[in-house]
């Protein structure tokens, strides 16, 4: 391994050098040396990639968080099982209003145990057609009209 990075390290240099030492002819017979100002790689510009290399990774990582922590995107049981809604209580506790069929059944979650509180006789309808989801496209929408109008 250390064979090869000497190697790598070599060749590198040996293109570097050549690189900064270029022969120009500007009239025929007078030959001038011309060498780079800067490094091709510099410092600074391994620092800037690496800063949007963390920044980018940050991100993903913390979109995964928001995804995981607001349950979107998640899995039905052929539409026979299903969360209705879900209440944190505590750090790791939570009550969880599931349809089974045309059954409700509230349960509590906790990190060793799920247990029923209760089964609903009457299910609870959540039809709230006064609130609206937001969906993506209808926010970049307005925000496209509110740009368009100032």
């Amino acid at each position: 391994m250390m064979m090869y990075l000497r190697a790598a390290l070599g060749w590198l240099l040996v293109s570097w050098s050549s690189m900064s030492l270029a022969a120009v002819s500007s009239d025929g017979d007078t030959v001038v040396a011309k060498t780079l100002t800067s490094p091709p790689l510099s410092t600074s510009a391994l620092v800037e990639t690496l800063l949007g290399l963390f920044l980018v990774l940050g991100l993903i990582m913390f979109l995964a968080w928001l995804i995981k922590r607001t349950n979107r995107f998640q899995a039905t049981a052929n539409g026979e099982m299903k969360i209705i809604a879900g209440l944190a209580l505590g750090p790791k506790e939570r009550a969880v209003l599931l349809q089974v069929g045309e059954q409700q059944i509230l349960v509590g979650v906790t990190a060793q145990q799920i247990q029923t509180l209760h089964v609903l006789d009457k299910p609870i309808s959540l039809d709230n057609s006064s609130e609206k989801p937001i969906v993506f496209a209808d926010k970049l929408q307005q925000l496209i009209q509110q740009r368009g109008k100032s």
